[in-house]
């Protein structure tokens, strides 16, 4: 494979880099930089052909990996003993809010929760795949999903409440 080739097969990815990137570095800057490090080592690493790879995942792994040494982030966001369980979704809630009020619960997650609801929820990643990315077992994949669920959710219901209008009482003006 030619090195136009190897280039031509990584900007396919380009989008789902600078996706992640922004989500997880919440800074055009920040994001920019991250994207040009993860393919800049994805281009010197000449060694395994890209064909017949997921190179999809292999890229957001070399991103993620390189975005947790710059930042001292714990891999797969949960320390070594965090087995919470979740409270049950609640699909409705998301109905009720609008795209910012989404982004911006997700801002409030660790980044590598964030990740890990971004990579799965959002991107529609499997399991294994998000494992492989993040560098570590599905079923802390799993574990980190729900506590990143559970805490979209506390997140997203205060603002819910805080931002609800009630109707007037009745006999009040309501100008």
């Amino acid at each position: 494979m030619t090195h136009t080739e190897r280039v031509a097969a990584l900007l396919v990815h380009l989008d789902a880099l600078y996706n992640l990137a922004m989500w997880v570095t919440c800074d055009t800057r920040d994001a920019e930089s991250l994207v040009r490090a993860t393919l800049r080592q994805a281009l010197s690493t000449a060694l395994a052909p890209f064909p017949g790879t997921k190179l999809r995942v292999h890229l957001l792994t070399v991103m993620w990996e390189t975005y947790c040494r710059h930042h001292s982030v714990h891999p797969d966001g949960l320390g070594p003993e965090s087995g919470e369980q979740a409270l049950p979704e609640k699909r409705s809630l998301l109905r009720t809010l609008s795209r910012a009020d989404l982004d911006a619960a997700l801002r409030q997650l660790p980044e590598a929760l964030r990740a890990t609801v971004i990579l799965s929820d959002m991107e529609g990643y499997p399991g294994e795949d998000v494992a492989a990315i993040l560098g570590t077992t599905k079923e802390r994949v799993q574990t980190a999903l729900m506590q990143a669920r559970r805490l979209l959710s506390q997140v997203l219901q205060s603002r819910l409440t805080s931002t609800q209008v009630w109707p007037a009482a009745e006999g009040e003006d309501s100008r």
